[in-house]
């Protein structure tokens, strides 16, 4: 919703000329009109609907709690009569928020602050079957390793998001193939316990789907199927700008359908199933013109065609994004899957690979913190205690 509407509607629910309930609806507005870009008093007045005077009173206070700062004079293309307005911005640096990666082979994290603008990354490899508690403690050392490169305290960490495999559902992995003891494990609240911050949770299919609607492929549309290829096969779906999870969190699940054959269809690119490979290394064989290594990618697209062409049929997305480790491979699996989907669907959606590469779950788990920023923030507008000024945990993350 707008700044403006949100304030004047806001606004008309007031009774009894609440005028302290009315100021924080006010800072509410105006704060996040310079969330999304520098404004002067002026423009303040008119997003908040205020005469200038008032308009000047609100900026006052926001400069007094530290939420915005005035910006440095640009120097005039050509002499003026006057000073410019002072325009000021919203301090991104005011606080941070953090994404989680918890994927099978390596635990990722990235410290950003509240305009999204990544300031860190930190990974470190796990073994595939490592214990959860490992891979849960490896979290928090991959977020301290962020502060300490981005010169931030630990503190000053507000919201963490975190994206996992398997299927989560009210902060639950209800569903984990491939990890030894992480079904059952209640991953919302084990996080908060070795992070000590609110935290957010998702299965990393649907998170990265909220990256590249973000920051990647997605950008232009809200609709959009986002599919990650690798040693297994997953799906987001968004649709009108929504994440879908489903009832129980098994949306784009399609592994579980046998027909479909997406369960185990890694082994479709090895020569022995038994064979360790890097499967990447087939489609680059492929590329190179291996014949034999062009036959097994061909099944493999095959495979996964079918299953992709059942969440077309059934969504009818603008965009299929193809992310995941294999979507490096570019036009050897994108130019193979485009032809073998095509005749299984009556609309034919755009095909892209993801620009994001492996930092498609981190991003799209910063975009998820940074949202639950906004509601702590909009709330606060609409609270009778007082508003929440930044570096200091102020912000009640519930």
């Amino acid at each position: 919703m707008a700044p403006q509407t949100r304030a004047s509607s806001a606004a008309g629910r007031s009774t009894g000329g609440d005028q302290s309930l009315l100021r924080r609806i006010n800072l509410g507005a105006a704060l996040a009109r310079f969330r999304s870009g520098p404004a002067t008093v002026a423009q303040i007045g008119d997003t908040v609907g205020v005469s200038r005077t008032s308009a000047q009173q609100i900026v006052n206070q926001l400069l007094e709690l530290r939420w915005i700062a005035a910006e440095k004079p640009a120097q005039p293309a050509t002499p003026q009569i006057g000073p410019a307005p002072r325009r000021y911005r919203f301090r991104a640096e005011a606080g941070h928020v953090a994404g989680v990666d918890l994927g099978r082979h390596r635990v990722r994290a990235v410290v950003a602050d509240l305009a999204g603008e990544p300031l860190a990354t930190s990974t470190v490899e796990i073994a595939p079957d490592a214990e959860a508690a490992e891979r849960l403690q490896a979290a928090r050392t991959v977020l301290e390793d962020c502060c300490q490169q981005a010169r931030i305290r630990y503190s000053q960490v507000w919201v963490v998001a975190a994206g996992a495999r398997g299927v989560i559902h009210e902060g639950r992995v209800v569903a984990a193939g491939g990890m030894p003891g992480w079904t059952g494990v209640d991953l919302e609240t084990e996080l908060r316990s070795r992070l000590e911050r609110h935290v957010l949770v998702g299965n990393d299919c649907n998170i990265a789907t909220v990256g590249e609607h973000w920051r990647g492929a997605g950008q232009d549309t809200t609709s959009l199927v986002n599919v990650a290829v690798g040693q297994s096969i997953g799906a987001g779906v968004m649709i009108d700008g929504r994440l879908l999870t489903g009832f129980g969190g098994f949306t784009g699940e399609l592994h579980h359908l046998p027909f479909l054959r997406w369960r185990g269809a890694a082994a479709r690119l090895k020569a022995d199933p038994s064979e360790e490979v890097d499967i990447k290394s087939v489609f680059d064989d492929a590329r190179d013109g291996s014949e034999a290594a062009r036959r097994r990618v061909e099944d493999y697209t095959q495979a996964l065609a079918e299953g992709v062409a059942a969440l077309v049929a059934t969504i009818d997305p603008e965009l299929v994004v193809i992310g995941g480790g294999l979507s490096a491979s570019g036009d050897t699996l994108l130019e193979p899957l485009r032809r073998h989907l095509e005749p299984l669907t009556a609309r034919m959606p755009r095909l892209e690979a993801s620009p994001l590469g492996p930092d498609a779950v981190t991003l799209g788990a910063v975009r998820i913190a940074l949202n639950h920023v906004d509601t702590l923030i909009d709330a606060a507008a609409d609270r009778l205690d007082e508003f929440p000024k930044p570096l200091r945990r102020v912000i009640a993350t519930g």
